[in-house]
């Protein structure tokens, strides 16, 4: 995975926050990354290409970094790996 030393998940659930502002908006951005046949750019392509997601939540109006940010102080929830989904943040340990 480009800019990732490579890695290897344990059997569990991830969550991973996306931003959607490009064309489309958020039907767009998640319909690609639910496909199976897509050019692999971000850091969830090289994920989504392998895994299945097992539900999508949209967020209107929130940040990606708040969303990682609350759900980090969850019990139980940690980093899986460094610097995955937020290579353009300077605030947030990962996205994953």
């Amino acid at each position: 995975m480009p800019g990732l030393p490579p890695f290897e998940l344990s059997a569990g659930r991830y969550f991973y926050a996306g931003s959607a502002n490009g064309p489309g908006g958020i039907r767009a951005r998640v319909r690609r990354h639910l496909g199976a046949h897509k050019q692999l750019h971000w850091h969830i392509d090289y994920l989504s290409a392998v895994y299945r997601a097992t539900m999508v939540v949209a967020l209107a109006g929130a940040g990606e970094c708040a969303v990682v940010e609350a759900v980090r102080h969850l019990p139980g929830v940690g980093v899986p790996v460094p610097g995955f989904g937020s290579s353009d943040c300077r605030a947030c340990p990962a996205h994953l």
